[in-house]
């Protein structure tokens, strides 16, 4: 791997969250958090629990209840059947038997207590895995492909420049103190089920052809996020070969980093950066800082419909593996069925290939299954009640933590979501059509609903003077060609009015639609105001 090194260059800003970066790193704490693990929590200072998120750890609900929520991470959703034990162990010994898969791929806990961390931590250490950098105004987990090496279709193989950047990014102190959290994707996959579009730096295959031969490499969008101000991804015009993609995150990162805003912790997002400085800029100084130019690239095409998980039975690239995709409604999971599912893939994957993945859809994914075994290891998933063929109602829902532990949150999410999807699979069983219905308890939209289907934003009104969870609900959002976000449609409806709405939108879009127009293709065409009034109806 490259080293690359470039010492900071920046005049921290004056808001609270930069002057306490200022007094300690963020990476410092890790020290505190095993002191504080024997002194117990009343000890622990207001500035150290800010400070926990450099670990990935965070005060739940209420505040003072003595209880963390855990983020773990696991660059790619790259995981092996012990690693996967661990993570069933932490569930069941620490977190009351369940722990959530997140929309980065990773896993987080929750009623774990600060005595709790120094065994974590050392059973974590045990299988090669860390929480550094999970939270905090650091790089958060790399996504990727979760079958990155293995799709028949995938442009090219990023495991090894994915890692490469995790490698790097981890732990360095060059970007310990960036002005806010940094979301990075690195991923081959021709469906670009990584996100590009929606992370601070989304690194997505790309080929061309040159004088009549083929190259395959990547390309690279920066500037896009969600939360209350979402922003798209800009593509920069250029062509980078594996062994420029290290490099320019490198240095995309040195540019975040040295000139982000600090001043206003709500502008010290990388896509507001971008924003202002439009890519002919933004592509200036990173080659600046590099002292080098990449190649030009200015033809992109990107996919329809990028907002596909790797659900199901699919045949490898290697001859005669499979992979078998099982879908989590929400991504909520028992320890035991984690363990179930470590040891399913012990069982039935060819010999020392024994690999789990995670998706940004909060599904997990059985590598390396032999043709020979799949009968046998579709007939324990279904005996042990997992769905490897869910509904379309299933398969296409995310949902963000909710009011069950956030402390952001205004509304139930993720019960509320395992709900609906159980009342739409009996409701609407004839619905057939792809949807994807996807839940946040708060503008900062952690269950990512502007770029749903159909998106719920959590919110609270009054009925008959008391105050009654509801849900803001948008339609429409998309990636990849032609991507937008998702435009309101219907305030405040009552959560116990969901399905009834979901189920009227779904008789109006099949109803109307022409030919077999797609939902997001549908409600772009169709004017607010007639569905909205179907919706009244």
């Amino acid at each position: 791997m490259q080293v690359l090194s470039t010492p900071r260059n920046f005049v921290s800003g004056n808001t609270p969250q930069e002057k306490l970066k200022t007094i300690k790193d963020g990476l410092d704490v890790i020290h505190d958090i095993y002191r504080y693990a024997k002194t117990g929590f009343k000890t622990i200072p207001e500035d150290d629990f800010d400070r926990f998120k450099w670990y990935g750890v965070y005060r739940q609900r209420p505040k003072d209840s003595g209880y963390f929520m855990l983020r773990t991470k696991i660059p790619g959703g790259q995981l092996t059947s012990a690693q996967l034990n661990v993570m069933a162990g932490i569930a069941d010994d620490f977190g009351h038997g369940f722990g959530d898969i997140t929309t980065r791929q990773t896993f987080q806990f929750h009623w774990l207590q600060i005595e709790n961390f120094p065994e974590v931590f050392e059973r974590l250490n045990k299988v090669g895995m860390t929480t550094s950098g999970a939270c905090g105004d650091d790089t958060r987990n790399v996504v990727g492909c979760p079958v990155a090496g293995i799709d028949k279709d995938e442009i090219i193989d990023a495991t090894s420049v994915l890692n490469d950047v995790n490698r790097h990014m981890t732990d360095n102190r060059e970007f310990s103190d960036l002005p806010r959290k940094y979301k990075i994707a690195v991923c081959g996959c021709r469906i670009h089920c990584a996100q590009p579009d929606i992370n601070c730096v989304g690194v997505f295959g790309l080929e061309r052809t040159v004088d009549g031969k083929l190259e395959k490499g990547y390309g690279i969008k920066v500037g896009g996020g969600l939360s209350s101000s979402p922003h798209i991804a800009q593509t920069l015009p250029v062509f980078l070969t594996p062994e420029d993609v290290l490099p320019m995150v490198h240095y995309t990162s040195v540019l975040y980093r040295d000139n982000g805003f600090r001043e206003k912790r709500n502008r010290a997002r990388f896509k507001f950066l971008v924003a202002d400085w439009g890519t002919d800029k933004v592509l200036a100084k990173i080659e600046e800082l590099a002292g080098r130019t990449f190649q030009r690239h200015d033809e992109f095409v990107f996919p329809e419909d990028p907002e596909t998980d790797h659900i199901g039975v699919n045949e490898q690239k290697q001859a005669g593996l499979y992979y078998v995709g099982v879908s989590f409604a929400g991504g909520r999971t028992r320890g035991a069925q984690l363990a179930k599912i470590a040891e399913l893939s012990k069982k039935y994957a060819q010999s020392g290939l024994d690999r789990i993945t995670t998706t940004n859809k909060q599904n997990l994914i059985l590598l390396n299954i032999p043709e020979i075994n799949l009968a046998a290891l579709k007939a324990d998933l279904t005996a042990n009640g997992f769905s490897y063929q869910p509904s379309n109602f299933r398969k296409g829902c995310v949902s963000c933590t909710g009011i069950e532990f956030c402390n952001l949150a205004i509304a139930e999410t993720k019960n509320r979501m395992v709900l609906l999807v159980e009342q739409l699979e009996t409701e609407c069983a004839s619905y057939k059509e792809k949807i994807r219905i996807h839940f946040s308890g708060c503008p900062s939209s952690c269950g990512q609903h502007q770029i749903a289907d159909i998106g719920f934003r959590g919110g609270s009104t009054k009925v008959n003077g008391v105050a009654t969870e509801c849900f803001d609900m948008f339609i429409g959002g998309k990636l990849g060609a032609g991507a937008r976000f998702n435009e309101l449609v219907k305030g405040k409806v009552l959560a116990s009015d969901l399905h009834k709405t979901v189920g009227k939108l779904l008789n109006y879009y099949t109803a109307n639609r022409q030919a077999d127009e797609p939902f997001h293709a549908f409600a772009a065409r169709t004017p607010k105001e007639q569905i909205k009034a179907a919706l009244d109806a």
